[in-house]
């Protein structure tokens, strides 16, 4: 979950991710990409942060009514992040990203979603690259359809 270079592109082309303006993601993408990677840390820290504000909160004697009182308003902050970054994950492995709830409650990709959403982690699993094996895919489906191989791209 280190965060990289890559990642940095990844958060600065995020409406394109949002809005499925490419076919696939950067070729760069591994197996997490960015979102993924601020989601992971995000839980961290808001864990850290309940577990340091609920003891304040557990003992006000000890701490003070103004730890206390900022205590609960970051406890309260944290669960409010905590919570749109569940929404926001139920929402991308159910309806905004087709075929994602499969991997999770089997464990397992599909080649075409591996080489989509994963690109550097699908050659470095499979020794091929991702848009060649898209642009393989797209030509069997158009050669399959009677239509011969397909025109290159203008």
């Amino acid at each position: 979950m280190r965060w990289k270079p890559a990642d940095s592109e990844w958060m600065r082309n995020i409406k394109d991710y949002a809005f499925n303006r490419e076919p696939m993601e950067p070729e760069n993408v591994g197996f997490f990409n960015a979102g993924q990677k601020l989601q992971f840390w995000e839980i961290v820290v808001g864990c850290i942060a309940y577990v340091i504000t609920g003891v304040i909160m557990w003992f006000p004697e000890i701490f003070g009514r103004i730890l206390v009182a900022i205590s609960y308003v970051i406890h309260d902050i944290s669960a409010l992040i905590m919570l749109a970054g569940i929404f926001v994950h139920i929402y991308l492995s159910t309806f905004g990203e087709p075929g994602t709830i499969q991997s999770m409650t089997r464990g397992t990709v599909s080649e075409r979603w591996a080489w989509t959403h994963h690109p550097a982690w699908y050659k470095e699993t499979t020794g091929r690259d991702a848009r060649a094996a898209m642009q393989a895919a797209k030509d069997d489906m158009y050669r399959n359809e009677g239509y011969g191989p397909q025109p290159p791209a203008l």
